[in-house]
Formats: structure tokens, sequence, C-alpha cells
């Protein structure tokens, strides 16, 4: 990026990485593990390939972690602190609050992750509902509104078009569809015991209790 016009060199060749890297590896975890995968996917993995693989993305994960952390504890720790004068200051308050927020939410996020025996549904459900009508119909219906004149101009411009208005009936398509079949899953979660009675279990010393 030393050159601004190499952008879109970048740019390709950076989500064209990112979409093989996730195609080959979905491609390949569902070929030998199917509608039995394991949630993380990792999970489905034999021993020694799940301690190097956990171990070469526990960096990852901890800082991912950490940054979704610090972004809710740093909004509650704003809205707690605003128009006063610790908000900035080094006293022992201001520390005191920031590391109040921190640590309960993370204590709180924990809880509920453990404590929600649908927890993993619920993300799945989640996905669903917001993730496709934002990021797949939303987008795309915003570009065909701001670029309609290209339905009438060169063939590369009407297929460009075309191709974005496809996002939109995708979007509508996965939100439908993946939330009927999230909810299935729920429904014969329940139907054979997988899910019980709302329980809260603590992981301590690598025991469930």
């Amino acid at each position: 990026m030393r050159e601004p016009r190499d952008f879109r060199k970048s740019l390709f060749l950076c989500m064209a990485i990112v979409i093989a890297s996730y195609t080959s590896f979905s491609l390949v975890v569902y070929r030998y593990c199917g509608q039995w995968v394991a949630v993380p996917s990792l999970g489905s993995a034999g021993s020694t390939i799940k301690i190097v693989a956990y171990g070469v993305g526990f960096v990852g994960l901890l800082v991912s972690g950490c940054l979704y952390l610090h972004v809710g504890a740093k909004y509650v720790f704003v809205r707690i602190l605003r128009n006063s004068e610790h908000l900035q200051s080094d006293t022992w308050v201001h520390w005191a609050t920031w590391l109040g927020c921190t640590t309960g939410l993370g204590a709180i996020a924990f809880i509920l992750a453990q404590a929600i025996p649908i927890f993993n549904y619920l993300l799945s459900l989640t996905g669903s509902l917001c993730f496709a009508p934002i990021a797949l119909s939303l987008p795309g219906w915003l570009w065909c509104f701001d670029n309609m004149a290209w339905r009438r101009g060169s063939m590369r411009q009407r297929v460009v078009f075309w191709i974005t208005a496809a996002m939109i009936p995708l979007g509508v398509f996965i939100c439908v569809g993946g939330t009927y079949g999230v909810v299935v899953q729920i429904q014969e979660a329940y139907a054979s015991g997988r899910i019980g009675e709302l329980r809260l279990s603590f992981v301590l010393g690598g025991s469930l209790l």
C-alpha cells in the first residue's frame, strides 16, 4: 500500500485469500464431519490436531475476546464517568471504575455463555436474523439505489448492477431459511434431550461442577 493506486489489487488479493481459506476449510470439515460437526469445528479434530490448532489460535482468540470486551467496557466506562474529572485523570476512581467494568462484563459474559443451554443456537439465530439483512440485503439495496443508472449503462455496468441486486433476495433467503433451520434444530435438541432445564455450570480446574 505504498501506492494508493494499488488499493484495488490489495483488496482483491486479500478477499481471494480469505474466501479460498474459509471455503476450503468449511468444505473439508463438512466432508469428514457432516451434520455431526462440533461447535467450534476444531472440536471434531483428533486430540493432537486440536492441541496444535488451539495452541496456534489461542492468541487470536484471546485478542478477539479482549477487543470485544474492551469496546463494551469502554462504552459503560464513559457512560459512568461522563462529565466527571475522573474520566481522563489518573485517579483511583478512574482505575477502579475501569477495572470494575472490564471484570464485571467479562464475568457476566462467562456466566451467560455457561448458564444458557441454547447459547450456541441463540448465536446462530442472531446471525440469521441480523447478519443476512444487514450485511447482504441492505448494502446491495443501498448500492443499487446510488447506481440506478447502471441498469441502462454498458454491458459491464449492467452485469455488476444485477449481480449486486441479487444480494437483496439472497440476504432475504438466508434470513428466512437460516432462521427456520435454527428453530428446527432447537426443537430437535429439546425433543432429543440435548437441552434440558436451564442450569448454571462453572468450569473449575478442568472439571464441570
